[in-house]
């Protein structure tokens, strides 16, 4: 990895912008089975062309209008490959939120603590960086790790929408959680 290309480090990981010799990666991690049974709308198979258009609509463009998103890939330091993504959404500049996702693409990184660190680096950046003063998830019920790592960096659950995501097959609620700048602990 080349220190041109890192755009943020955190303790274990650096994090960069995805460019299109990514789409592989990508399309291999959101059609993994084990992956997109957390997330609430990939039941349908995605091929490179779908994910190299997903890309080209989450790629800040320095001369295009104020984004609505930021998206990174991260990975460890010391290794070239991105072992996962996450981003910012949906970023309203005016009330200042935005909506965070992470995926981490392969099982044998989960369990290890990573989300965590990256849900904390997210925070963080959309905080001091982005200046918004509410962060927003969706986490389904299925996945109590995850649920457990959002808690950890101070995400609170504020609602539930009951049986929006298919989930194996069954249908399972989905957690509406968020974090406010006033109730981040700055780390």
């Amino acid at each position: 990895m080349t220190a041109q290309t890192i755009f943020l480090r955190s303790e274990q990981l650096w994090y960069r912008a995805p460019e299109e010799r990514d789409v592989p990666l990508l399309t291999r991690w959101v059609n993994n089975p084990e992956v997109r049974s957390f997330l609430d709308s990939r039941v349908f198979p995605y091929g490179e062309i779908v994910e190299k258009e997903w890309l080209q609509t989450v790629l800040v463009k320095p001369t295009g209008p104020t984004p609505s998103g930021v998206c990174m890939l991260f990975g460890r330091h010391g290794e070239e490959e991105p072992i996962g993504s996450t981003g910012v959404f949906g970023i309203n500049w005016i009330a200042r939120f935005c909506e965070y996702g992470i995926l981490i693409g392969d099982s044998k990184d989960w369990n290890q603590g990573l989300g965590t660190e990256v849900t904390k680096s997210m925070v963080r950046y959309a905080f001091r960086d982005l200046n918004l003063n509410r962060v927003t998830l969706r986490v389904n019920a299925g996945n109590p790790r995850g649920r457990r790592s959002y808690e950890k960096v101070g995400f609170i659950q504020e609602g539930t929408l009951r049986q929006s995501a298919l989930m194996n097959g069954e249908l399972v609620d989905i957690h509406l959680m968020a974090i406010l700048r006033e109730d981040w602990s700055g780390e």
